[in-house]
């Protein structure tokens, strides 16, 4: 973990040569499947198949609901930073408050926005793949039928893995950018409430040292 992350996390690109192995590897899993010999226990692999696909289906479900989750807070301390601003960012505070004070702002307002478009990215519509009705009167009309069934399920749930996992990154990224936009809404309150008696505990222990 680089220490920039502390402060503002960052989700590394993959590289050219990250995507072509992705695509070597989505292509060869593609061909195992294809080419698998199902000759016995179909059944039980088109059981297997399904719960895979059902696990993947939750995952998607289970990360756009955690991202409608953050939007929800980002809605909540959003106007909870507009209610503090005008009070803490008078002038008359002096400018070691106003400094402090607008520096946290700043900060948590990025970090909410950011919040937000990561979560707008994990709600958002992708593509999915499933078996639709016309694909099961095609797999019906074939001699292998369950051995078909099985291997279009199997091929469903490779095919659905990147955009569930992309799904699932921006979550994480959303939760990041979200416990720093509340430490610093908790932060921006303690300044709020506690600047003025800790001021005159430091100007009384100054007196006190002259």
């Amino acid at each position: 973990m680089r220490w920039g992350d502390l402060f503002w996390p960052t989700l590394e690109k993959p590289t050219d040569m990250e995507k072509a192995r992705e695509a070597s590897a989505l292509a060869r899993d593609r061909e195992q499947i294809d080419q698998a010999k199902i000759s016995e226990d179909e059944q039980m692999l088109i059981d297997e198949a399904r719960r895979l696909a059902d696990s993947e289906m939750d995952r998607r479900k289970t990360a756009e609901t955690k991202a409608a989750i953050y939007l929800t807070i980002v809605g909540v301390l959003s106007p909870i930073l507009a209610t503090i601003a005008p009070e803490a960012l008078e002038p008359k505070s002096g400018w070691p408050r106003l400094v402090v004070t607008l520096a946290i702002f700043l900060c948590a307002g990025a970090y909410l926005l950011r919040c937000g478009l990561w979560a707008l990215h994990a709600i958002s519509v992708k593509a999915s793949t499933r078996i639709d009705a016309v694909d099961l009167v095609r797999l019906w009309a074939l001699p292998d039928r369950k051995a078909a069934l099985a291997r279009q399920l199997m091929l469903c749930v490779r095919l659905d893995r990147a955009g569930v996992n992309e799904k699932v990154t921006s979550i994480i990224m959303a939760q990041a950018f979200a416990i720093r936009a509340f430490a610093l809404c908790v932060l921006a309150m303690v300044v709020r409430s506690g600047w003025k008696p800790i001021s005159q505990v430091f100007d009384q222990i100054g007196r006190l040292l002259v």
